[in-house]
């Protein structure tokens, strides 16, 4: 046989051949396409799930990475006020020495006994200032914290959004691509 007839008898066997052949391509390229969707569709849909469960249990990590911060800061108030307590009863104690002995002295020993009380009591209140001043600065501390934890949690969100915008963008080149094929082969079987 010679090359053209050759040639002609094999694109008529691949046109016969091909025509059903391509309609059960088509079809299972239809089907593939549907259950690679849905597998994908589902695959998103436990990514979300997924995501949120790692945000769930990165907020109950944030309780938990606070918590010792709170029990440091808890401790540490609890310190201050066993001192405040302490240092209140000893200032209680000794004005109440002073008060007895103020009682038991005469009157000018009264005006030296109120020069002591004034002192105790700024004494007392730069106790007090003191103390406020560190509860500001822990106070300061903690939500520097929180907002760094706030400032990570936006940046795996971005990234996660980022990922599943690649992965539609890649299902998309590869639908693109199936169709081209398609296509190729619908010219090649009817021309």
């Amino acid at each position: 046989m010679d090359q053209e007839t050759k040639e002609y008898l094999e694109k008529i066997l691949r046109g016969l051949a091909t025509k059903e052949d391509m309609e059960k391509l088509r079809q299972e390229t239809k089907s593939n396409f549907r259950q690679l969707k849905e597998e994908n569709k589902n695959q998103v849909l436990e990514w979300k799930q997924e995501v949120k469960a790692d945000l769930e249990q990165s907020r109950k990590g944030e309780m938990g990475e606070t918590d010792p911060i709170r029990k440091e800061f808890r401790d540490g108030i609890q310190e201050l006020k066993a001192e405040t307590h302490s240092a209140l009863d000893q200032s209680i104690q000794k004005l109440e020495t002073f008060l007895q002995g103020l009682k038991e002295k005469e009157e000018t020993h009264l005006a030296n006994a109120r020069e002591a009380v004034s002192a105790n009591v700024s004494g007392l209140k730069d106790g007090v200032e003191s103390l406020r001043e560190g509860i500001k600065e822990i106070t300061e501390e903690i939500l520097t914290i929180k907002e760094n934890m706030k400032d990570g949690f936006v940046g795996v969100q971005t990234e996660l959004g980022s990922m599943i915008k690649f992965s539609y963008a890649d299902l998309e080149k590869k639908f693109s691509a199936l169709e081209a094929r398609i296509k190729a082969l619908e010219k090649m079987v009817f021309p």
